[in-house]
Formats: C-alpha cells, structure tokens, sequence
C-alpha cells in the first residue's frame, strides 16, 4: 500500500446488520472514504476488498439469531498502518468455524510469502470436487492482495478478524 504515513490518523467504526446488501453498502462506502482522504484508487480499492471478504465472511459464518443482528467494522489508520477489523456473533468459542479461521490464518504464516499461500490455496481449490465448499480462499486472498497480516480473536461470543496493511512513505514530489 502507498498511503503516505504523514497523513492524519482516520477511524471509520461502524455497526451493521447481518443483511448481505451491507457488505456491498459498506464495502463502497469504505472505499469512497479512502479516495477522498488518500485519492489512490489502487489503494482504496484494495481496502475495500478487504471489506467486502471480512464482511463477506462474517455473514456467512456468524451465528445470527434474534439476539444477534450486529456486526461491527473497523477501519483505522495508526503508525503507517491501516487495519481493517470486522466482528461477529459466534455460536461457541471453540467452534468448527473458529477452528477453520484460525487454522486458515495460521496455515498462511506458514509460507514464507502470502503469494505462496495464495498459490497452493488456489491448487487446493481447484483440486477440490465440484461443489466442495469451506475453501477459506478468501482469507488467503486478502494477504495476498492486501498484502497483510491476518490476526483473529475469540472474545464475550465475538470473533474478530483483523487485517493489517502496511502504509509505505509517499515519494516526495518535488525534484531538486
């Protein structure tokens, strides 16, 4: 990511409905934001993709009930990072589906690049019989594409999964 590190620090925060028109909602709204404060399409659009498999997967997988409409984003820049962090209802804290995210994230830092874990994933997948699903590519794509580190925690019945890019110094524009 080239967002210059000498911008202003920026948080976005936001709570949203496990409704699927959300993750779209949000993801463009999210990358809307960016361009306005970094105008770096690439980079605005790399966030938002971010977005849209966080969010993507917190619908899919979060445990929703009458009780449990909410999901939470945030999006927030600090010491020449951005992060991106999305929270879920979870049916148990050791369940098949936080096993799976945790098992998924720490099979990447396996690899000596997210590249090579984009790769073998993608092998994987494709190896796979039609119609087998719970590939995890999405997790895989997000280090790779997004080029960060991928973090996730189980607290009070929420997991949240936490992607941090890092922001590279801008050039200076000037030549003497």
């Amino acid at each position: 990511m080239e967002m210059p590190v000498d911008t202003a620090q920026f948080a976005i925060d936001l709570p949203g409905t496990n409704d699927w028109d959300n993750v779209e909602l949000l993801r463009g709204a999210v990358q809307s934001c960016v361009s306005a404060m970094f105008g770096q399409d690439d980079d605005s659009e790399t966030v938002a993709m971010i977005v849209g498999e966080l969010l993507e997967n917190a619908v899919k997988y979060g445990a929703w009930g009458e009780n449990a409409r909410w999901f939470r984003l945030r999006v927030w820049s600090d010491q020449g990072r951005v992060h991106v962090s999305v929270e879920s209802p979870v049916r148990s804290p050791d369940g098949p589906d936080i096993r799976r995210v945790m098992e998924t994230i720490s099979w990447i830092d396996t690899f000596p690049s997210a590249e090579e874990a984009y790769a073998a994933k993608l092998i994987e997948v494709a190896a796979r019989p039609r119609g087998q699903k719970l590939s995890q590519l999405g997790l895989v794509r997000i280090a790779y594409e997004g080029n960060c580190v991928l973090r996730a925690d189980v607290h009070d019945r929420s997991l949240r999964v936490t992607a941090t890019l890092p922001a590279a110094p801008r050039a200076s524009a000037s030549t003497a």
